[in-house]
């Protein structure tokens, strides 16, 4: 089950499997969303873990201690179908591949920042705002509880191993609008793409934004 504080729940449970590995492959979380003119559109959470996928199965296979688990994300599926605003929940998890996540429409902005409370917020920003509109101007809040850090992080044999597998850890926002971006405010390596440039990808690695979640915060100008 992944449900609230997902990504540090996720990463801590990969240090189990990558301490005392070599791994050069990439990890990635992905957000992505598709704003139509009137506010509502659609919104793709997805963790591409297939570079590692046979790895944490194996390690699932040999764990005799009965505690292993599989990722889902099931249960915040069944939680966003009941709400108000939100529409058409998929569940994207494939075990097999490594991808793991969940996919959704919503009406608006407000059924959206609720949604993505239930996805990513924690007991601390039970409310937060992950985007707001302000005449063409779209703003992006960015939350990931950092109130622990995956282990080894504080070990000074392993924290060199974290510390490089953290930042081959991807993080992107993709981001989809009805009209043209005309310029993009963020702390992140951000560009504008797509059709007649409506779109952004914003990019940061996981070890960054550990240290600090404000690096996705991002506002995008429409024109």
């Amino acid at each position: 089950m992944i449900h609230k504080k997902t990504l540090l729940s996720v990463v801590s449970r990969l240090m189990v499997v990558v301490l005392g590995i070599s791994i050069t492959s990439c990890l990635t979380f992905e957000e992505s969303y598709v704003f139509k003119k009137n506010g509502s559109g659609s919104m793709k959470y997805l963790i591409d873990m297939s570079e590692i996928a046979s790895l944490m199965k194996l390690n699932a296979e040999s764990d005799s201690s009965g505690d292993s688990e599989s990722l889902s994300f099931q249960d915040v599926a069944d939680l966003l179908s009941g709400m108000d605003g939100i529409s058409k929940v998929k569940v994207l998890d494939d075990e097999d591949k490594g991808f793991y996540g969940v996919s959704f429409d919503f009406a608006g902005i407000t059924p959206l920042n609720q949604a993505l409370n239930v996805l990513m917020g924690d007991e601390e920003n039970e409310d937060f705002t992950f985007f707001s509109f302000d005449g063409n101007v779209i703003t992006h809040n960015h939350l990931l509880a950092t109130d622990a850090l995956p282990p080894g992080m504080d070990d000074p044999e392993t924290e060199e191993q974290v510390s490089g597998f953290l930042q081959q850890m991807k993080y992107k926002l993709n981001f989809s609008f009805a009209s043209p971006v005309k310029v993009v405010y963020s702390g992140a390596e951000s560009e504008i793409t797509g059709k007649k440039d409506k779109a952004v990808s914003i990019e940061t690695n996981f070890r960054t934004l550990l240290e600090d979640a404000s690096t996705l915060n991002s506002s995008i100008v429409l024109k």
